[in-house]
């Protein structure tokens, strides 16, 4: 069978998945993108799904990682909701674990033809360009940080599944990264829910202002990041091609 043919049958299978979570997670979609700022009224509609409900944030979570629009915080403040600070995480990291993969497969597989869009993002092109990415001795320490910066991290799974990253050690630093986050999102929820809003107040506003302060600085700290892992020297290139 033709490479080709491979690429649409894998095209046509990744359309019909995708368009399967959104039919099956959709009512679940349509509550949080609602009620983004109550996210207590969807509890009782995931409380309600039973066994299903893990099942499904992990699938909403993984959702979002392959269409970010959908907004994460919403989802992980709603999975602490539920869940509270012990499965909350896991089910979370789950999810966000689910989507990199099902990413980086379904791009990788198809000849990146979803990752041609990040390119011409002259913010991408500029920072995070694939030339910049493949010099770099250590991917998995800019996708580490990456995905420590909200909304960034976004186009991480796109990005780096042009590179030759191994996908594996992408997992483990995208796991790490969003750890922080996780921990900040699935706590504030658990606090709603336990009735703390003084707590959840504190709280989301340190996220608020970590993200304000990490906005306002992405430059820099990507900049950072970037020159801090290292890139490989023309010799060093060369090397490797005469190997």
């Amino acid at each position: 069978m033709k490479k080709s043919t491979i690429d649409i049958i894998v095209m046509v299978l990744f359309v019909c998945v995708l368009l399967g979570m959104i039919i099956q997670l959709f009512p679940l979609l349509e509550d949080v993108i609602e009620n983004r700022h109550d996210e207590s009224s969807v509890a009782s509609y995931v409380d309600a799904l039973g066994w299903r409900g893990p099942v499904s944030l992990v699938g909403l979570t993984a959702l979002q990682v392959v269409l970010p629009i959908i907004p994460a915080a919403a989802t992980g403040v709603l999975t602490g909701l539920s869940y509270g600070v012990l499965w909350g995480p896991l089910i979370f990291l789950g999810g966000i674990a689910i989507g990199n993969i099902f990413v980086i497969f379904v791009v990788r597989r198809i000849d990146n033809i979803f990752a041609k869009r990040i390119k011409h993002n002259p913010t991408h092109k500029s920072l995070l360009s694939k030339e910049k990415l493949d010099r770099i001795k250590r991917p998995e320490i800019v996708a580490f940080f990456l995905f420590m910066i909200p909304f960034i991290s976004g186009a991480g799974p796109y990005l780096f599944a042009e590179t030759k990253i191994k996908l594996w050690k992408y997992i483990i630093a995208v796991l790490a990264g969003s750890l922080p986050t996780t921990i900040l999102y699935v706590f504030l929820g658990d606090q709603i829910s336990q009735g703390s809003y003084t707590s959840a107040i504190v709280m989301g506003s340190i996220v608020v202002v970590a993200l304000v302060v990490i906005l306002v600085f992405r430059k820099k700290i990507i900049t950072m990041i970037m020159d801090g892992s290292g890139q490989d020297t023309e010799s060093d290139q060369d090397s490797i091609q005469d190997s």
